[in-house]
């Protein structure tokens, strides 16, 4: 690594070394201690996720914040799989309150864990407020069974087709996955108050939060590529992964672009190697396209 770029992902020293060496240990030295503070945030996941798994007699509700692409998800997994928790993974769709309510009955039982990973719960108006009472009924913290209800005039389709009661007894244990922050769930005037319960001061839901800027997602990126080989033998978007010398123009990628990239994440340091190998003539154009500021005269 060079001095430049060094000064590059650091932060600004207040400290003047007559020694250029001094001073590139010294940067050196804060990137170490940034990175091992980043290790052990992505590390909190998991240990609360394991904590959450083996009291699920407690805790009935678990929220896991962070930016998307830096492997939130990744880690509350394996924490599930270590604890051989019965788990049930609804990804990545806006959710009906009708919707949650089947999800609700179908994993009703004692110890049953619900992951809600990138679900949209916030999107505002009367079904996002039957969604967060409903995960209130189902995250109230009692030793009892929770009564989860359905509160309109009439059963939906899904209850007729799958005889699912207007009325019955939760169990069951829920984990929502979210790229939101909570200080903006609970900015949004409609739904406050509703979240508040779920997720603000004592809130039904235990937090696990990533509050991660450009270069916390960066120097997090470079460590799973340099220490870790994430795009080399422990790859898992390409068997095998992929060679040296496309990790390298990887690297170099992001410290040449640095600047002008939105965000730098592991889901989009594997994009851009996919665009190394698959397009040699035109990878960094297309890399760049949807991740950018506007950069002039790329070459290729």
């Amino acid at each position: 690594m060079t001095l430049q770029a060094l000064r590059t992902i650091s932060r600004d020293s207040s400290t003047d070394f007559a020694d250029p060496e001094a001073l590139y240990q010294a940067e050196l030295a804060k990137i170490t201690e940034h990175t091992d503070r980043l290790k052990t945030e992505m590390e909190n996941i998991y240990d609360l996720t394991a904590n959450f798994a083996s009291d699920l007699d407690g805790s009935k509700g678990l929220a896991v914040f962070g930016p998307p692409g830096v492997g939130k998800t990744k880690m509350v997994s394996q924490a599930l799989i270590d604890a051989n928790a019965s788990v049930e993974y609804h990804k990545g769709a806006d959710m009906s309150a009708a919707g949650l309510f089947g999800l609700l009955w179908f994993n009703r039982q004692q110890h049953r864990v619900l992951v809600l990973d990138d679900v949209d719960l916030n999107k505002g108006g009367q079904d996002s407020k039957a969604i967060i009472a409903l995960l209130k009924s189902a995250t109230e913290m009692t030793f009892k069974p929770r009564e989860v209800s359905w509160i309109k005039a009439a059963p939906n389709s899904q209850m007729r087709e799958h005889n699912i009661p207007s009325k019955f007894e939760y169990w069951g244990n829920i984990i929502w996955i979210t790229n939101d922050r909570p200080e903006d769930l609970l900015k949004k005037q409609s739904t406050a108050k509703h979240f508040s319960a779920l997720v603000g001061e004592g809130g039904r839901f235990t937090p696990a939060i990533l509050d991660w800027n450009k270069k916390d997602k960066y120097l997090w990126t470079k460590y799973l590529i340099e220490e870790r080989d994430m795009l080399g033998k422990n790859c898992e978007s390409r068997k095998n992964g992929y060679d040296e010398e496309i990790i390298r123009d990887v690297l170099g990628f992001f410290k040449k672009y640095y600047v002008n990239l939105v965000g730098i994440t592991p889901r989009y340091a594997t994009k851009v190697a996919h665009n190394r190998f698959r397009f040699p003539s035109k990878w960094e154009k297309m890399s760049l396209l949807a991740n950018s500021i506007e950069v002039e005269n790329v070459q290729k």
